[in-house]
């Protein structure tokens, strides 16, 4: 369920692990692997390892459910799906791995994580869910190290977020939805810090999966038209 590709030759990952890989995270010499798995090079694991180059390691007890997304930013490791536990303690939906320990966001949310996307000192989340830190948060929230905080109005997406991307001071935001605040903006939109913007007249189904090279947004998904 996992292999390496260095320009000419594939290579596995030791054993690899014995179920659907979701998501991957490198940085430095490790590859932090998510999904569906409970064992990793014969060790349990949990449905989240890390690939160390030549063997494979358990982040403590893992976490309790699926993982759907994965982002390093320094020691910390942000892991998101649909588990409720982490290290054994409750976490909902998203938790921080420090290196020794799983630590929860606050009460996390209330239904299941898809995409993380670290900015600064900032996390944002998106997802399914209504509902974060106990708050009103419409498939996408902040985590600012203490608190979590809508985006907006706490209703402003109408569907799933699958996908996020920052460049500079700004949040590109892809998903099921058609409308972003009181923007109509079909599929992806832009977040500045204060406010929504569609990209002209968007895609015409779900976006999951976006990427910033300098002043170019790459999108992919479902869709079959794009403006």
């Amino acid at each position: 369920h996992i292999a390496r590709w260095d320009g000419s030759a594939w290579y596995a990952l030791g054993e690899g692990v014995n179920d659907a890989v979701h998501a991957i995270a490198v940085s430095g010499n490790d590859v932090y692997v998510g999904g569906d798995f409970t064992m990793a090079g014969g060790l349990t694991v949990n449905q989240i390892a890390r690939w160390d180059g030549s063997a494979w390691h358990a982040l403590g007890e893992g976490v309790g459910g699926n993982v759907s997304a994965i982002v390093v930013s320094g020691s910390d490791v942000y892991v998101g799906g649909d588990f409720t536990t982490a290290g054994g303690l409750p976490a909902n939906r998203i938790a921080r791995w420090d290196g020794s320990a799983w630590n929860a966001l606050g009460e996390g949310v209330n239904e299941a994580v898809e995409t993380i996307e670290v900015h600064g000192s900032d996390v944002f989340v998106g997802g399914h869910f209504t509902v974060a830190g106990g708050l009103p948060a419409s498939r996408i929230a902040r985590w600012d190290g203490n608190t979590w905080n809508a985006l907006g109005d706490a209703n402003s997406l109408d569907g799933s977020v699958h996908a996020l991307a920052a460049s500079g001071d700004q949040i590109y935001v892809g998903g099921g939805f058609t409308a972003a605040g009181e923007v109509l903006a079909n599929h992806i939109a832009r977040w500045d810090g204060s406010a929504w913007y569609a990209l002209g007249e968007g895609v015409n189904d779900a976006v999951h999966a976006i990427a910033v090279s300098g002043n170019d947004v790459y999108v992919g998904g479902d869709f079959t038209m794009a403006g």
